[in-house]
């Protein structure tokens, strides 16, 4: 893994020559840029979370209770943070979270494409969100030797969801995240003000509009009525599955399955009695 300190030479070597970063190096800065170059109603969707983002706050400052204390005279110029995980070599224990909307957070669109390729490049996993701007084939072509996840968002529709796994596996993604804790949108007050739902306009639908159990279930083609298919979207999205789903999620494939919003320890010791390799212990921004 590269050293970091290297990283900081070439910084402060361009300086002499009157050359500075052309972007911040602090995440307070880098956000800042980030919201100035989105329109309001993105920032909103990006940065907001859940009713009053108590928990979207608390999940901060829960994590910076946290320290590391160094031990000296182990000579750790070569650091190795490397990790075995369902079978694979990761070079650190850091994955990228599946982001729903962030095929438009680029000004192009290809906010899913620009991600997977930094995925590449760093070879830090990529969980790619069902909510995408382009379909999943499309993305993990970008990975090259990073591996790359899916996240499902489960729909109501079986057969889409089969059709969706399928994809995945045939895609070449190593692992299945499955969220539970999206069969109803969550209560976001930024939003709801606003009255801005990027779905329901159309964005980051690309695996479903490119899925053919999603067209087949359609009247008429895309083209001659795309919000009749961002209705029927609206109709299948929210699935409250049961631990009687979990048999039938288990047997779509023999990828690693992952349950993302698990937060008990009593759940989960019941998904692992049950099949699933992996918890993903996450509470959404408030769900």
């Amino acid at each position: 893994m590269v050293h970091y300190g290297d990283y900081q030479m070439e910084i402060y070597r361009a300086g002499l020559d009157g050359r500075l970063p052309k972007l911040p190096v602090d995440f307070r800065s880098l956000e800042a840029w980030a919201h100035a170059a989105m329109p309001p109603g993105l920032v909103s969707y990006v940065a907001g979370g859940c009713g009053n983002e108590h928990t979207q706050d608390i999940n901060v400052s829960a994590f910076e209770r946290w320290g590391l204390i160094p031990r000296m005279f182990v000579g750790a110029a070569k650091r190795d943070m490397s990790i075995d995980l369902f079978g694979m070599r990761l070079p650190s224990p850091i994955f990228m979270s599946p982001i729903g909307v962030i095929g438009v957070c680029a000004q192009d669109g290809l906010g899913d494409i620009a991600t997977a390729k930094a995925a590449r490049k760093l070879g830090v996993p990529m969980v790619a969100s069902t909510l995408s701007n382009i379909p999943l084939e499309e993305v993990a072509s970008e990975f090259g030797d990073t591996p790359g996840f899916f996240q499902l968002y489960t729909p109501t529709d079986r057969a889409l969801a089969e059709s969706l796994v399928r994809r995945a596996e045939a895609a070449g993604f190593k692992g299945i995240v499955v969220t539970l804790d999206t069969w109803v949108t969550g209560w976001r007050p930024r939003d709801l003000n606003q009255s801005n739902f990027p779905f329901l306009r159309g964005h980051c639908l690309g695996n479903y509009f490119s899925d053919p159990v999603f067209r087949a279930s359609l009247a008429d083609p895309l083209d001659e009525d795309m919000q009749a298919g961002i209705m029927q979207w609206g109709k299948i999205f929210g699935n409250p599955l049961n631990w009687d789903d979990l048999p039938w999620l288990r047997s779509l494939t023999k990828l690693p399955l992952i349950m993302k919003g698990i937060c008990h320890p009593d759940d989960a010791r019941r998904a692992i009695d049950a099949g699933v390799d992996g918890i993903y212990c996450s509470n959404h921004g408030g769900r």
